[in-house]
């Protein structure tokens, strides 16, 4: 079985990863991107100019008594402060305008990627896996998208562009206040890495809790049917507890870093003013330099802080691009190698099917059905019928190409499924399954999914087929009734009318029908095979029956174990003779207490 491979990404490495985000999301529209460097570069030496300009009212404007200078002076600060104010409302807007289109187009590929991969890989992967990657994990890198770059340039050409004019304005001050610059390092350093591990784990705990929660609430139902809710509770209490603990780990670490880092700076400030009071009384620098130095350090410390803790958000990046990736560069399994463009589109199709030696299996080396060949002609009516896991749902899973076989072909009209192109397959194939879902819309919605564009006329009319409309016109809000989340608000034989109305709507040539009349009272069953009869007229059909007495009808009756034919006739050629259906078919009746004659 061809089965869909995760993409080792760590192999490529970080630079490898970037090349890749890079080139699919960023190289076209790489003119606005680099503007916005551009403008982060702008906007941190704007920032070095205002304790330049106090420097030279200090030392000059003020002493001298030139008011026309101290005029000027204003002027030209205030004008760099709506400058800066300007960049940087561009660069909040725009920044974030590049990260959100960024994110969109990330969501939208990864959404599509995962509706163009089977059923083999969705069936190994839970669905709170799937959301965290659409959602959590491209709202880092959306945040690290804006924010990032910004951390990176900007803060590189503040501390180099703040270090530059220390130096211009002294040198001895210059490398007295860099002593301090290692310490401070190396201890915002050390709690952002505590830090990280800590909000790591919190966020564990967090899906921890997540997963308990959406357990409860979904099994609400068997949670008071066995009167567990003080168990329940005490479970999802330690849970919280453990968030809690966890939460609070992560706070103790933030709540040192903010006036830790500025407790150092503060100490490496009273050194500098110390020695730089010594400076100006000795005449070797002016107070307009201690000033200008002191505003330059106190602004120092901030991009020292954004690098060390960009180097948390650069390993939350890698690892969430390196997870997207990851699942997007998963080559289907089930593709049209050549286009599918280019494949089989008949203007009509019959509905012959035809199995020629087919096997399958889920996973490797576990086969699910061996040697499977039998011929449907169209408009046939076919049941399929033996015990549970015998392959019955596997053989008409095949026939819309949900999942790939392994050995055999199977033929739809002559042609190989293999060579159809996949949408007009599908299109062609409607199932109605045991369990269907029903998606948590309107009852009309739902109907309408078979075929979107279908007026309310045509979905009534459905619905009057599937012997639906009537209790559909009894809900309180009728066909605008809202079935809730999988249909829960229907009873099992309203959810199995409402999708075989679904299915109508769509008027396929191959109907499958997959345990429709299962779990059911009487009345029901026989409303669904009133249903039934009329909708398999004219069409192709599989039934996978669990009561057989709604099968006897059928052209041909297949009788499956262990993954294989084992029989094949008409309900009454199969009861003529000492057949595994005749005795299927007994014990049936015997368990229901009924004579079979």
């Amino acid at each position: 079985m061809e089965v869909e491979q995760e993409s080792k990404q760590t192999d490529l490495g970080y630079m490898e990863l970037l090349k890749q985000f890079y080139n699919k999301y960023i190289v076209d529209r790489k003119k606005a991107f680099f503007t916005l460097q551009f403008l982060h570069i702008l906007g941190a030496l704007i920032v070095l100019i205002p304790p330049m300009i106090l420097r030279e009212l200090l030392d000059h404007a003020i002493p001298e008594g030139v008011m026309s200078q101290v005029y000027f002076l204003a002027v030209l600060a205030l004008g760099v402060y709506v400058f800066g104010d300007l960049i940087s409302a561009v660069k909040i807007y725009w920044g974030h305008k590049v990260a959100q289109v960024v994110t969109r187009d990330m969501r939208n590929d990864l959404y599509r990627h995962y509706q163009d991969l089977s059923l083999s890989f969705h069936d190994n992967k839970k669905t709170g896996e799937l959301m965290s990657r659409v959602i959590d994990d491209l709202n880092v890198c959306q945040e690290f998208v804006h924010h990032g770059p910004e951390g990176i340039v900007g803060s590189v050409v503040l501390i180099f562009g703040t270090v530059g004019v220390l130096f211009y304005m002294s040198i001895p001050l210059t490398l007295l206040s860099l002593l301090f610059v290692p310490f401070l390092v190396f201890y915002s350093y050390f709690l952002f890495s505590k830090m990280h591990s800590s909000f790591r784990y919190t966020r564990q705990k967090v899906a921890d809790m997540t997963d308990r929660l959406e357990d409860n609430l979904s099994g609400m139902k068997v949670i008071k049917a066995f009167a567990n809710e003080d168990y329940e509770n005490e479970r999802f209490s330690e849970q919280n507890d453990s968030h809690k603990t966890a939460r609070l780990t992560a706070i103790k670490y933030m709540s040192m870093l903010l006036p830790g880092s500025r407790f150092l700076n503060n100490i490496g400030l009273l050194v500098v003013l110390t020695y730089g009071a010594y400076l100006v009384i000795g005449d070797v620098i002016t107070l307009g330099t201690i000033v200008a130095f002191h505003g330059l350090l106190l602004q120092f410390r901030a991009p020292l802080l954004r690098l060390v803790r960009v180097n948390e958000q650069l390993s939350m990046f890698f690892a969430s691009i390196e997870r997207f990736f990851t699942h997007l560069n998963i080559k289907p399994s089930i593709t049209a190698v050549d286009g599918d463009a280019e494949k089989h589109i008949p203007d009509k199709v019959e509905g012959e099917v035809t199995f020629k030696n087919v096997n399958f299996s889920y996973e490797p080396d576990e086969v699910v059905l061996k040697d499977i060949s039998f011929h449907v002609d169209a408009d046939q009516t076919v049941a399929l019928v033996g015990p549970s896991g015998s392959g019955k749902t596997s053989i008409v899973r095949l026939i819309p190409r949900l999942y790939e076989i392994d050995f055999g072909s199977l033929l739809v009209d002559g042609v190989d499924v293999r060579e159809w192109n996949l949408k007009s397959l599908r299109s062609s194939i409607a199932m109605v399954m045991q369990d269907d879902y029903l998606f948590s819309d309107s009852v009309i919605e739902n109907i309408a999914y078979g075929r979107p564009s279908a007026s309310e006329e045509e979905i009534i009319e459905v619905a009057r087929e599937a012997n639906a409309h009537q209790f559909i016109e009894e809900l309180p809000d009728g066909y605008n009734t809202a079935v809730g989340q999988r249909g829960v608000k229907l009873s099992g034989g309203q959810r199995q009318r409402v999708s075989i109305a679904r299915a109508l709507l769509k008027d396929p040539d191959i109907l499958i029908l997959d345990e429709a009349t299962s779990s059911v009272d009487t009345e029901t069953e026989k409303l669904i095979q009133e249903a039934i009869e009329r909708v398999t007229t004219g069409r192709t059909t599989f039934i996978i029956a669990h009561r057989l007495s709604t099968i006897v009808n059928a052209d041909d009756i297949l009788f499956i174990e262990q993954g294989r034919i084992r029989e094949r006739g008409t309900h009454d050629e199969l009861m003529s003779s000492e057949t595994k259906y005749r005795e299927f078919y007994q014990l049936q009746f015997e368990v229901q207490g009924k004579d079979v004659g």
